[in-house]
């Protein structure tokens, strides 16, 4: 039996080998018409296929763009009956603006992803999309929650970003010498601040968010006064006022992480702070190192007092010494200032004067003090005095002893040394 078909396959319901062939309805499928693409893309003839563009290809990839429609013997003959003109193209229409829905969807998305900055994976409390590690950049976060404001305030400071971290107090925020980027780095090199924690905090009539973390070896909790000022959470302290009344008077000079001041108080951020006189005699000892653990707590600042160095205390004996070594030298009962008073009935002739260390070194068990500005050298006296003298008209040679204490002070903030004997 042949098929009269022009696509193959079976003939269509009530034809024979013989005979005239009834009047053909047209096939269910039939095969677009591939033509070259021109310079706006690929395009296909008006007639089609009702399957549509997405049909798979069990043969292999198809030919053209949306490949050959499925073949009549996958498909079956098709029921009898006349088919509505018109029905394949519209389903390809239907088909190829759906497609079109899909790619330009792809695309708004890509572009979309492409445009939007990404959100910090790493960050810690604060509101989708919130930049809040501020090592990245020096913006401030947004603070919408009350935690929000105390998480991006410690987040700031443990970064180094005075500036950033003062953005959070209530306005006025505050300023001051030591409210900079700089003296915050030096403080971070001796005590980090780390291992933030603050719980998270939604009520938007809270009064305080507690925190903790840890500021160099010291582990610190603390509860920080919060307030809303417009839409944002801020603190209500941020800084800490340090009394520096006693000791900045201006006779030793008082830097706090090398910034010279001469104010009586001065505001810090939580941190370490080292006390320097930028003097090479003088300092304020080996303990001259105060912890701001966080703006509510008293920092011991009344333990900081001038001191001598190591070296200021070598240098002063040493000035001191050679003094007294010259003042041995010198011809003369009561010499300028020297620790020597002699007082005597003979006559001495001064040309003829000799003094003479009777006991051992003065200065191996010398005692040292400082204040103010001065250091004090306190030693025992024991010399011998002799030279030619007379009395009453006789001459001769005439000898004495002298014992005692005596005491030197020397200005130590200046160059050269100055020895004063008292």
């Amino acid at each position: 039996m042949s098929s009269n078909s022009p696509y193959g396959g079976p003939p269509w319901p009530g034809q024979g080998s013989a005979g005239p062939a009834p009047e053909q309805s047209p096939p269910r499928y039939g095969y677009p018409q591939q033509q070259q693409p021109g310079p706006s893309g690929p395009s296909t003839s008006s007639s089609g296929y009702s399957f549509g563009p997405f049909s798979p290809d069990p043969q292999g990839p198809p030919p053209g763009r949306y490949g050959a429609p499925p073949s009549w013997d996958d498909v079956g003959p098709a029921q009898p009956g006349p088919q509505p003109k018109g029905k394949g193209k519209i389903l390809i229409i239907v088909g190829a603006a759906a497609l079109a829905i899909i790619l330009m969807a792809v695309l708004a998305v890509v572009v979309a992803t492409q445009g939007r900055p990404a959100a910090n994976p790493g960050g810690n409390a604060g509101t989708q999309g919130q930049q809040t590690d501020p090592s990245q950049n020096g913006a401030p976060q947004k603070t919408p929650r009350p935690s929000d404001a105390v998480t991006a305030y410690l987040q700031a400071l443990s970064a180094g970003d005075a500036v950033t971290a003062l953005s959070y107090a209530a306005d006025p925020a505050p300023t001051g010498r030591l409210l900079t980027n700089e003296v915050l780095a030096e403080s971070r090199e001796r005590a980090p601040l780390t291992e933030i924690q603050v719980p998270v905090v939604e009520d938007q009539s809270a009064k305080s968010v507690s925190a903790t973390y840890t500021l160099g070896d010291s582990a610190v909790s603390e509860s920080f006064d919060v307030v809303k000022v417009g839409d944002s959470w801020k603190l209500s302290r941020a800084v800490k006022d340090l009394d520096l009344s006693f000791i900045a008077d201006g006779s030793v000079p008082v830097k706090i992480n090398g910034v010279k001041l001469t104010e009586g108080s001065v505001a810090v951020l939580p941190g370490s702070y080292a006390f320097t006189t930028g003097l090479p005699y003088v300092g304020y000892g080996s303990k001259n190192v105060v912890l701001v653990k966080s703006p509510y707590v008293e920092a011991d600042t009344y333990r900081i007092q001038s001191q001598l160095t190591k070296s200021g205390k070598k240098a002063v004996i040493s000035a001191t010494k050679k003094s007294y070594n010259k003042c041995l030298s010198a011809h003369s009962l009561n010499p300028k200032n020297c620790p020597m008073n002699f007082d005597s009935k003979y006559r001495y002739n001064k040309s003829t004067i000799t003094w003479q260390q009777a006991g051992g070194d003065p200065f191996r068990k010398s005692k040292v003090t400082f204040s103010g500005t001065q250091a004090r050298i306190e030693i025992k006296l024991n010399l011998k005095l002799s030279g030619s003298c007379t009395y009453q008209g006789r001459s001769g040679n005439c000898s004495g002893t002298l014992t005692g204490t005596s005491v030197a002070v020397v200005k130590a903030t200046e160059k050269p040394l100055n020895v004063k004997w008292l």
